[in-house]
Parts: C-alpha cells; sequence; structure tokens
C-alpha cells in the first residue's frame, strides 16, 4: 500500500510540472539555436539547456497552482493541489528547488543566460502572483515566458537575439496571447473567484472570442513572412497552410459558438496547431 502511495505522490508532483510544457520549451530552445546566426551549442549545453527549459517550467507551473488553488477547485478540481494529492507547503518548496535548479543550469551555460533566465522566471512569478488579475497584460506576460526559450536558444548561441528569432518569437506570441484570451471563456466562473480581470469577464464572451480570433488571425497573416523574408526554406509553406488552416477553423468555431464547451475545445485545438507551427519552423529552418 505505502509504495502505491509513493507512486501515486511521484505521479502527481510530475503533472504539476506539466512535463509536456517543459519538453516543448526545451524544443523551443533549439529551435531558437537553430535559427540563430551561428546555430553553435555545445555539447554540454544541450543537457544544461533541458535542464533549465524543462525546471524553470515545472517551478513556473508549480507556483501557479499554488495561487490557483481556490480557483483550481472550481475549474480543475482533479488537479494536483485541489484533488489533496500534493499539499500547497510542499508546491511551493517544490517550486522552489526546481527553479534554483533551472537557474543553476542557466549560471552554467553562461552570463547572460543567467540573466534572461532570471529575466524570464522573475516575470512568470511576478504573473502569478500579482498579474494575472489584471487580465490582457497577464495573457501578454505568459505570451512572453512562451517565446523566451526561442530568445534562450539564441542567446545560448549567438549572445544576441537575432531578426529571424524575433519574427518567430513574434509569432508564436500573438498566437498564444489569443490562446489565452479564449482560455480566459473556459475559466469565467473560476475566474470569478481571484478577481482575475479576464476579457471573458470584463468584456463578455463574445468579446474574448473576437480578441482571441483576431489575435490567431494576426499570426496567421504574419506566418508567410519568414519565407518572404529567406528565413527558411519552401518546405516551410505546406506545414505551415496545415497550422494556419487550424487556427482559422479555431477563430470561426470560436466567434460562431464562444460557450464554456466550445472555449476548451478551441484552447486544445490551438496547442496542435502550435506544435504543427514548431515543426514548420524546424523543417524549413533545416533546408
Amino acid at each position: 500500500m505505502s509504495r502505491k502511495c509513493g507512486s501515486n505522490k511521484l505521479v502527481a508532483y510530475v503533472k504539476l510540472t506539466r512535463p509536456q510544457n517543459g519538453i516543448m520549451m526545451f524544443i523551443a530552445v533549439l529551435v531558437g539555436v537553430l535559427f540563430s546566426e551561428s546555430r553553435f551549442m555545445t555539447a554540454s549545453q544541450a543537457p544544461l539547456a533541458f535542464v533549465t527549459a524543462f525546471s524553470l517550467n515545472g517551478s513556473s507551473m508549480a507556483i501557479n497552482d499554488y495561487f490557483d488553488r481556490h480557483v483550481d477547485a472550481v475549474n480543475s478540481p482533479s488537479r494536483p493541489i485541489p484533488s489533496g494529492a500534493v499539499s500547497p507547503k510542499s508546491a511551493v518548496i517544490f517550486s522552489f528547488v526546481l527553479g534554483a535548479l533551472g537557474l543553476v543550469a542557466a549560471a552554467f551555460t553562461s552570463y547572460i543566460c543567467l540573466a534572461f533566465a532570471t529575466l524570464a522566471y522573475a516575470s512568470a512569478i511576478l504573473y502569478n502572483s500579482l498579474v494575472k488579475t489584471s487580465g490582457l497584460p497577464g495573457n501578454m506576460l505568459v505570451s512572453f515566458n512562451v517565446v523566451a526559450p526561442f530568445i534562450y536558444g539564441s542567446l545560448m548561441s549567438d549572445g544576441t537575439v537575432g531578426a529571424k528569432v524575433f519574427i518567430f518569437a513574434l509569432l508564436a506570441f500573438l498566437a498564444n496571447t489569443g490562446r489565452e484570451v479564449i482560455k480566459g471563456i473556459s475559466d469565467v466562473e473560476g475566474d470569478a473567484l481571484r478577481g482575475v480581470r479576464s476579457v471573458a469577464r470584463s468584456m463578455g464572451e463574445r468579446s474574448a472570442a473576437i480578441l482571441g480570433a483576431a489575435l490567431y488571425v494576426s499570426a496567421v497573416c504574419l506566418s508567410p513572412l519568414p519565407y518572404i523574408l529567406g528565413y527558411v526554406s519552401f518546405l516551410y509553406i505546406p506545414i505551415v497552410l496545415v497550422c494556419d488552416a487550424g487556427f482559422i477553423y479555431s477563430s470561426i468555431s470560436i466567434i460562431r459558438s464562444p460557450s464554456k464547451e466550445n472555449a476548451i475545445n478551441v484552447k486544445n485545438q490551438s496547442l496542435v496547431w502550435m506544435l504543427i507551427a514548431l515543426a514548420s519552423f524546424i523543417a524549413g529552418g533545416f533546408l
């Protein structure tokens, strides 16, 4: 029985880190390297980058669940903290340990990587503790943290951020901000408990749907830029077209039905479109 309880506890802590997000963050770091000018990464930098991306993501996810524990009790009662699998105090300690581990790995990479990792991590803590209730500014801060791995990869490779990485970061920023705005439609009930001034709560679900869709479409409209500017090969085009079609479909869907249930569907769909977009960056960048 104790072995089973220990296993369940371990699974709960793993869930707290959102491991799939951590892996995506590391892939985004590699994309940042791919679109840097030198495309240089040493054998030791790769595992250090993974530890930084995975640990800082896990830390921010854990602290997010700590601050959102009352909201999650309504919106997502099966999550580790509201379900009782992990105590709030343990989640904070776990978050602190992961954060320290990620920053130490960044320090062993380079001073500029440590500086940027600290900035990104501080912004994640600031979002979870104070800015989340602001609504749209909070959505934009989340998106900054989503694109931070692209920038980190470029800094690790070149020590600076070039135009190529900036363009891809912009596309990801717009798409993710749209997702965050639409996510607010599904979280209206729980957000009311914490006083989150989401677009959906302050302006209504339909306004949130229109704004979220507009951000999706703006990313679609800018998606040809990497090819036009010569940053990627033709292989980028067919893959990104699938992504663009998905975002357009989701935009039409959420405007037609800005309901909680459909917002959840669109939010989940957008993760798929963003993964396809990431694949298009990688495929186009290699050739």
